[in-house]
């Protein structure tokens, strides 16, 4: 039988040891996450737009949320230089981030954040049943702060897109431009989090079978 006096020597040992333990099985954990969104704009009479349309000229959309970020995307019925003969034949699409801040908190200075996303825009015509004419896919791209933009992609020519209109004759003269963002984050996890999760999945897993 130990001494009184070797006890609380003991225990000492013993509480020293456990933190040893602890230190030793030190973990962390970090998650994918994606959340996806869709948004469409319909431009009506479209024929007309694009003669009115000077290379440069944009359509904006409105902003839709994803992944907690307003998404504008930029439509160029004419391309987006206006001063390249060469870059007025195509159509083209920009989208921009714009991280939409609460009224109070806009009076102190944004810190930069980068956000990751992938997108796909395409462009329906009247009377299709929706299929896609024309699409062009973009990422996964880093946007640098907010307003920062994925830069100028073409879906398609001028000419192709006419030609494309022509063709369906009769069924009406108005596009509709989808596009569909993924945005992907990388997220700390704390051991307690990462066990109910695990949990949460074994349940539900456990249900299924």
């Amino acid at each position: 039988m130990a001494s009184s006096s070797s006890l609380p020597a003991t225990l000492r040992m013993l509480r020293a040891a456990w933190r040893g333990a602890q230190e030793a099985v030190s973990f962390s954990s970090t998650r994918l996450r994606q959340h996806t969104g869709t948004h469409q704009h319909r431009i009506d009479r479209y024929s007309a737009a694009d003669a009115a349309a000077l290379a440069g000229q944009r359509i904006e959309t409105a902003p839709f949320r994803v992944g907690g970020h307003e998404w504008p995307l930029h439509f160029y019925p004419r391309g987006v230089l206006a001063a390249s003969d060469d870059n007025a034949g195509r159509v083209s699409v920009d989208l921009i981030v714009w991280s939409r801040r609460d009224p109070w908190w806009s009076l102190i200075p944004a810190t930069p954040s980068d956000v990751t996303a992938a997108y796909r825009v395409s462009i329906a015509l009247d009377g299709d049943g929706g299929n896609r004419a024309f699409c062009t896919a973009v990422g996964p791209h880093r946007f640098r702060g907010s307003l920062s933009s994925s830069g100028a992609m073409d879906v398609a020519t001028v000419g192709e897109l006419r030609a494309a209109l022509r063709r369906g004759e009769g069924a009406g003269d108005g596009i509709v431009v989808r596009c569909d963002v993924t945005v992907t984050s990388l997220e700390k996890e704390s051991r307690i989090m990462w066990c109910i999760r695990q949990l949460v999945s074994k349940i539900n897993l456990d249900s299924i079978r």
